[in-house]
């Protein structure tokens, strides 16, 4: 199973439950305008551009129209960072009771801390349905048992 985090700057400086909602029924949509969204609009090859500043090892390819994904260069970790106009989504396979799992959620939270950090991202896990400013490293160790709690229930 892929695991995904959003990432997204929201316009008012923090992100709200009703602000992920109107994404969830919007995002996909090309006709809203643009005081509608409640996130800015980013330029995916400038962010690429500075995640690779803070990791040059990560492995940019082309994406769909604009977009950029930006692959760690172990691939049998598979983390992605998928960087489209609106925000990140971070993918990375969900391994259960696994060394692994803390492996990767240390890296993927390393970027996402820079991301906070020098951008303003605000993060949204959707598989545990939580909503943060930034991560830190602290959550990484209640993360991991929540994952390990919540999600094999949802495999089944």
């Amino acid at each position: 199973m892929i695991y995904e985090i959003h990432l997204y700057v929201p316009k008012t400086g923090r992100l709200t439950p009703a602000m992920l909602e109107w994404l969830l029924q919007n995002g996909q949509s090309t006709d809203q305008p643009e005081v509608f969204w409640p996130v800015r609009q980013i330029r995916p090859k400038a962010l690429a551009r500075r995640l690779l500043q803070l990791d040059p090892t990560l492995v940019p390819v082309r994406g769909q129209g604009e977009d950029v994904e930006l692959h760690y260069p172990n691939t049998e970790l598979g983390i992605v960072l998928y960087i489209h106009e609106r925000g990140v989504i971070l993918l990375f396979p969900y391994m259960a009771y696994s060394v692994y799992s803390r492996i990767v959620l240390g890296i993927c939270y390393t970027y996402i801390r820079y991301l906070f950090d020098s951008a303003g991202f605000w993060s949204y896990d959707p598989q545990l349905d939580v909503l943060s400013y930034a991560d830190d490293f602290q959550s990484i160790d209640d993360t991991s048992r929540l994952m390990d709690a919540i999600m094999p229930r949802l495999l089944n």
